[in-house]
């Protein structure tokens, strides 16, 4: 099995690594680029189209190594890919609205949790609540998938980060289901395999200066497949025997192992209500914008934010033994606290210019 998980791997990186270039030279050729604005951290015109590679490789690489047999629902997984990939793929050749947008992750995920079965059955005793009847599961499952492919997608700004923050997320969940060691689970091994070898191989073209960006494709695949990921932790982790089982704090470890994303967009989200704005408002005050504006590279901005992932894989781990309403907590407010600090600096630091400038 070892042998697969290590092929799936070198699959995805190879095929997206010798894809991405031709990519390029298209984006270039048809002129599909994305143009800076005054919400973009870059000041090139740059090809978008990098999650078509890493579609090409990961999907490539699961539909050799993956044993369908052993995971029912990856037909449905592999359908939901393909969706989420024409989805992203029109978004960012033409642009479509986010009613367009909604209607195709909606198709996609619900294959994967309605057909599928891939869903909360259980709050795990968070709120001192367990099992789950079918409509609230399906509910807060689907629910599940969109604030996570949201995190995802708005975490995206600068180069480097979203590739990084999404292999730190998968190699943490990709250790326990190692470690759990059942077949699904090293099925789902196999799978994180080929997801991190295509982040790899797309992550040598976005370090600066970015050859290619991921855009929309990428990040709504990446987006998918991590609640995914999530998902089946929670289940997998709620009905193992494993040694390495966590159950009662499973949705806490979850969500610190995607805290940044998770939580620097309810932080924008709140900072844009208590403006009166809508939260779905864009603008530049997630945590890459405010580190570039304090002046750090692109490479800089992303290497600290994987530093802060890697301490919140580990703390929410080490935690698992407070509870699961404890872990969350413990996790939301360090993370909020965190991705607030270069705000409330930078905000500082300009008020103190315009003092100034008025003096």
């Amino acid at each position: 099995m070892t042998i697969t998980i290590i092929l799936a791997f070198f699959a995805a990186f190879v095929i997206t690594y010798t894809t991405i270039p031709v990519i390029i030279t298209i984006g270039k050729k048809k002129h599909l680029f994305d143009e800076p604005d005054h919400r973009t951290s870059h000041k090139d015109i740059t090809p978008t189209l990098g999650g078509m590679g890493i579609f090409i490789g990961f999907i490539l690489s699961i539909t050799l190594f993956v044993n369908f047999a052993v995971t029912s629902e990856i037909q449905y997984f592999v359908f939901a890919m393909v969706v989420v990939f024409f989805t992203g793929m029109k978004d960012d050749i033409l642009i479509i609205d986010s009613r367009k947008k909604t209607i195709g992750l909606l198709i996609a995920i619900s294959a994967l949790v309605v057909l599928g079965d891939v869903r909360i059955s259980s709050f795990y005793g968070l709120l001192g609540v367990f099992e789950l009847n079918y409509g609230v599961s399906i509910f807060i499952s689907l629910l599940t998938f969109f604030v996570i492919i949201n995190s995802m997608n708005l975490i995206d700004g600068i180069n480097g980060l979203s590739s990084s923050s999404a292999l730190i997320s998968s190699l943490a969940f990709g250790i326990w289901f190692y470690l759990d060691g059942g077949d699904e689970s090293m099925q789902i091994v196999t799978i994180i395999a080929a997801l991190v070898g295509s982040l790899l191989g797309f992550l040598r073209f976005n370090i600066s200066p970015a050859k290619i960006f991921m855009g929309d494709t990428g990040s709504l695949l990446v987006g998918v497949i991590l609640a995914f990921l999530a998902i089946k932790f929670l289940e997998i982790n709620w009905a193992t025997s494993s040694t390495f089982r966590i159950a009662n704090s499973s949705p806490g470890v979850a969500v610190g192992f995607l805290a940044i994303p998770l939580f620097d967009m309810l932080r924008v989200a709140i900072l844009r209500l208590l403006r009166k704005q809508s939260p779905f408002k864009p603008d530049k005050n997630h945590i890459h914008h405010n580190l570039i504006d304090l002046g750090f590279s692109h490479m800089k901005a992303t290497f600290i934010l994987a530093i802060i992932s890697i301490f919140f894989a580990i703390a929410s781990v080490y935690l698992a033994i407070s509870g699961v309403s404890l872990v969350i907590l413990i996790v939301a407010i360090f993370a909020l606290i965190i991705t607030s600090i270069p705000y409330f600096y930078l905000s500082r630091k300009n008020k103190q210019k315009k003092a100034k400038e008025q003096s």
